[in-house]
This record gives C-alpha cells, sequence and structure tokens, in this order.
C-alpha cells in the first residue's frame, strides 16, 4: 500500500500529508519496519490501535480503518511541502526587497530635491549677500573718484 491513509467504506477517506502525529479515530502513530523481500526493513507508520492489524509476513493490512503510511512517503511529502513554503518565502523576501528599494528611491529623490531647494537658497542668500557688498564696495570707490577728481580740479586749477 502506498496511499497517505486509508479507511473502510463506514469511515470517509483521510487524507495525511506529511508526517502524521495521530491516527483519524484520535490514537497515536507507532512505527514499524518489515522484514519482507518487496519491502525489506520499510519503515512505516500505522495507528497504535491498528498495530496488530497488520500482516508483517505478507506486506498487507488486515484492517484498514487506521492510519498506515510509509515513512520515505511521508518525508517526501514534507520535504516537498518545505520546498512550497520555503519559495513562498522567497517570493516574499523578494517582494519585500523590492518594496523597500522602491521607498529608498523614493526617500533618496526627495533627500535629492531637499538638499537642492536648501543649497539653491543658501546660494541665492550668499549671492544676494556678495552682490550688496559689491554695490557697497562700489558706492565707496565712486564716492572716492569722485574725491580724487576733485582734489585733482582744485590742485588743477591752483597750479596754473
Amino acid at each position: 500500500m502506498t496511499s497517505s491513509s486509508t479507511s473502510s467504506a463506514r469511515f470517509p477517506r483521510i487524507s495525511t500529508h506529511g508526517v502524521p502525529t495521530r491516527c483519524w479515530c484520535g490514537e497515536g502513530i507507532t512505527t514499524f519496519g518489515l522484514s519482507t523481500t518487496e519491502n525489506r526493513y520499510r519503515r512505516f507508520y500505522r495507528c497504535e490501535i491498528a498495530r496488530d492489524d497488520f500482516c508483517f509476513f505478507c506486506d498487507r493490512e488486515k484492517n484498514e480503518n487506521h492510519l498506515f503510511k510509509w515513512i520515505d512517503e511521508a518525508l517526501i511529502e514534507v520535504i516537498r511541502m518545505v520546498d512550497v513554503k520555503h519559495e513562498r518565502v522567497a517570493q516574499g523576501i523578494t517582494m519585500f526587497e523590492e518594496r523597500v528599494m522602491e521607498k529608498v528611491k523614493s526617500e533618496l529623490v526627495r533627500v535629492e530635491h531637499e538638499m537642492s531647494e536648501k543649497l539653491k537658497e543658501k546660494v541665492d542668500l550668499e549671492f544676494a549677500r556678495v552682490l550688496q557688498e559689491m554695490k557697497q564696495k562700489l558706492k565707496i570707490a565712486t564716492v572716492a573718484m569722485v574725491v580724487v577728481g576733485e582734489i585733482v580740479g582744485i590742485w588743477t586749477s591752483l597750479s596754473a
């Protein structure tokens, strides 16, 4: 038998994925190993109630009402379930990375814009300050030239 679990017509068929912990009846599970030629040393899970209902010589159940599952098949199912979960987690991480990168890029653009505006404001203020300073110096230079011109005019009129 290679099914996940079996039951009679009286009970609905219950599928157990992965490693079972309990039978459909609520009883615990025990493990056995076979010594038949076909399944030598192959181990299986079996309901504790039905453990005596298995024929170890013919590899068949006498009573199929309770859980029976090969351990190797259960482990393969677990590995497949872990693979699926791993893929979902990997996709979630990828989506998270993409969202974080979008937010980082958006924040970078915002900060660059903010810094550009602050820099422009500082440059404009410095330019205005330097312009005001130059105007003041130009006024002083103009006054100095007028004074020197007057002095030269007075000196020339006195020397003539």
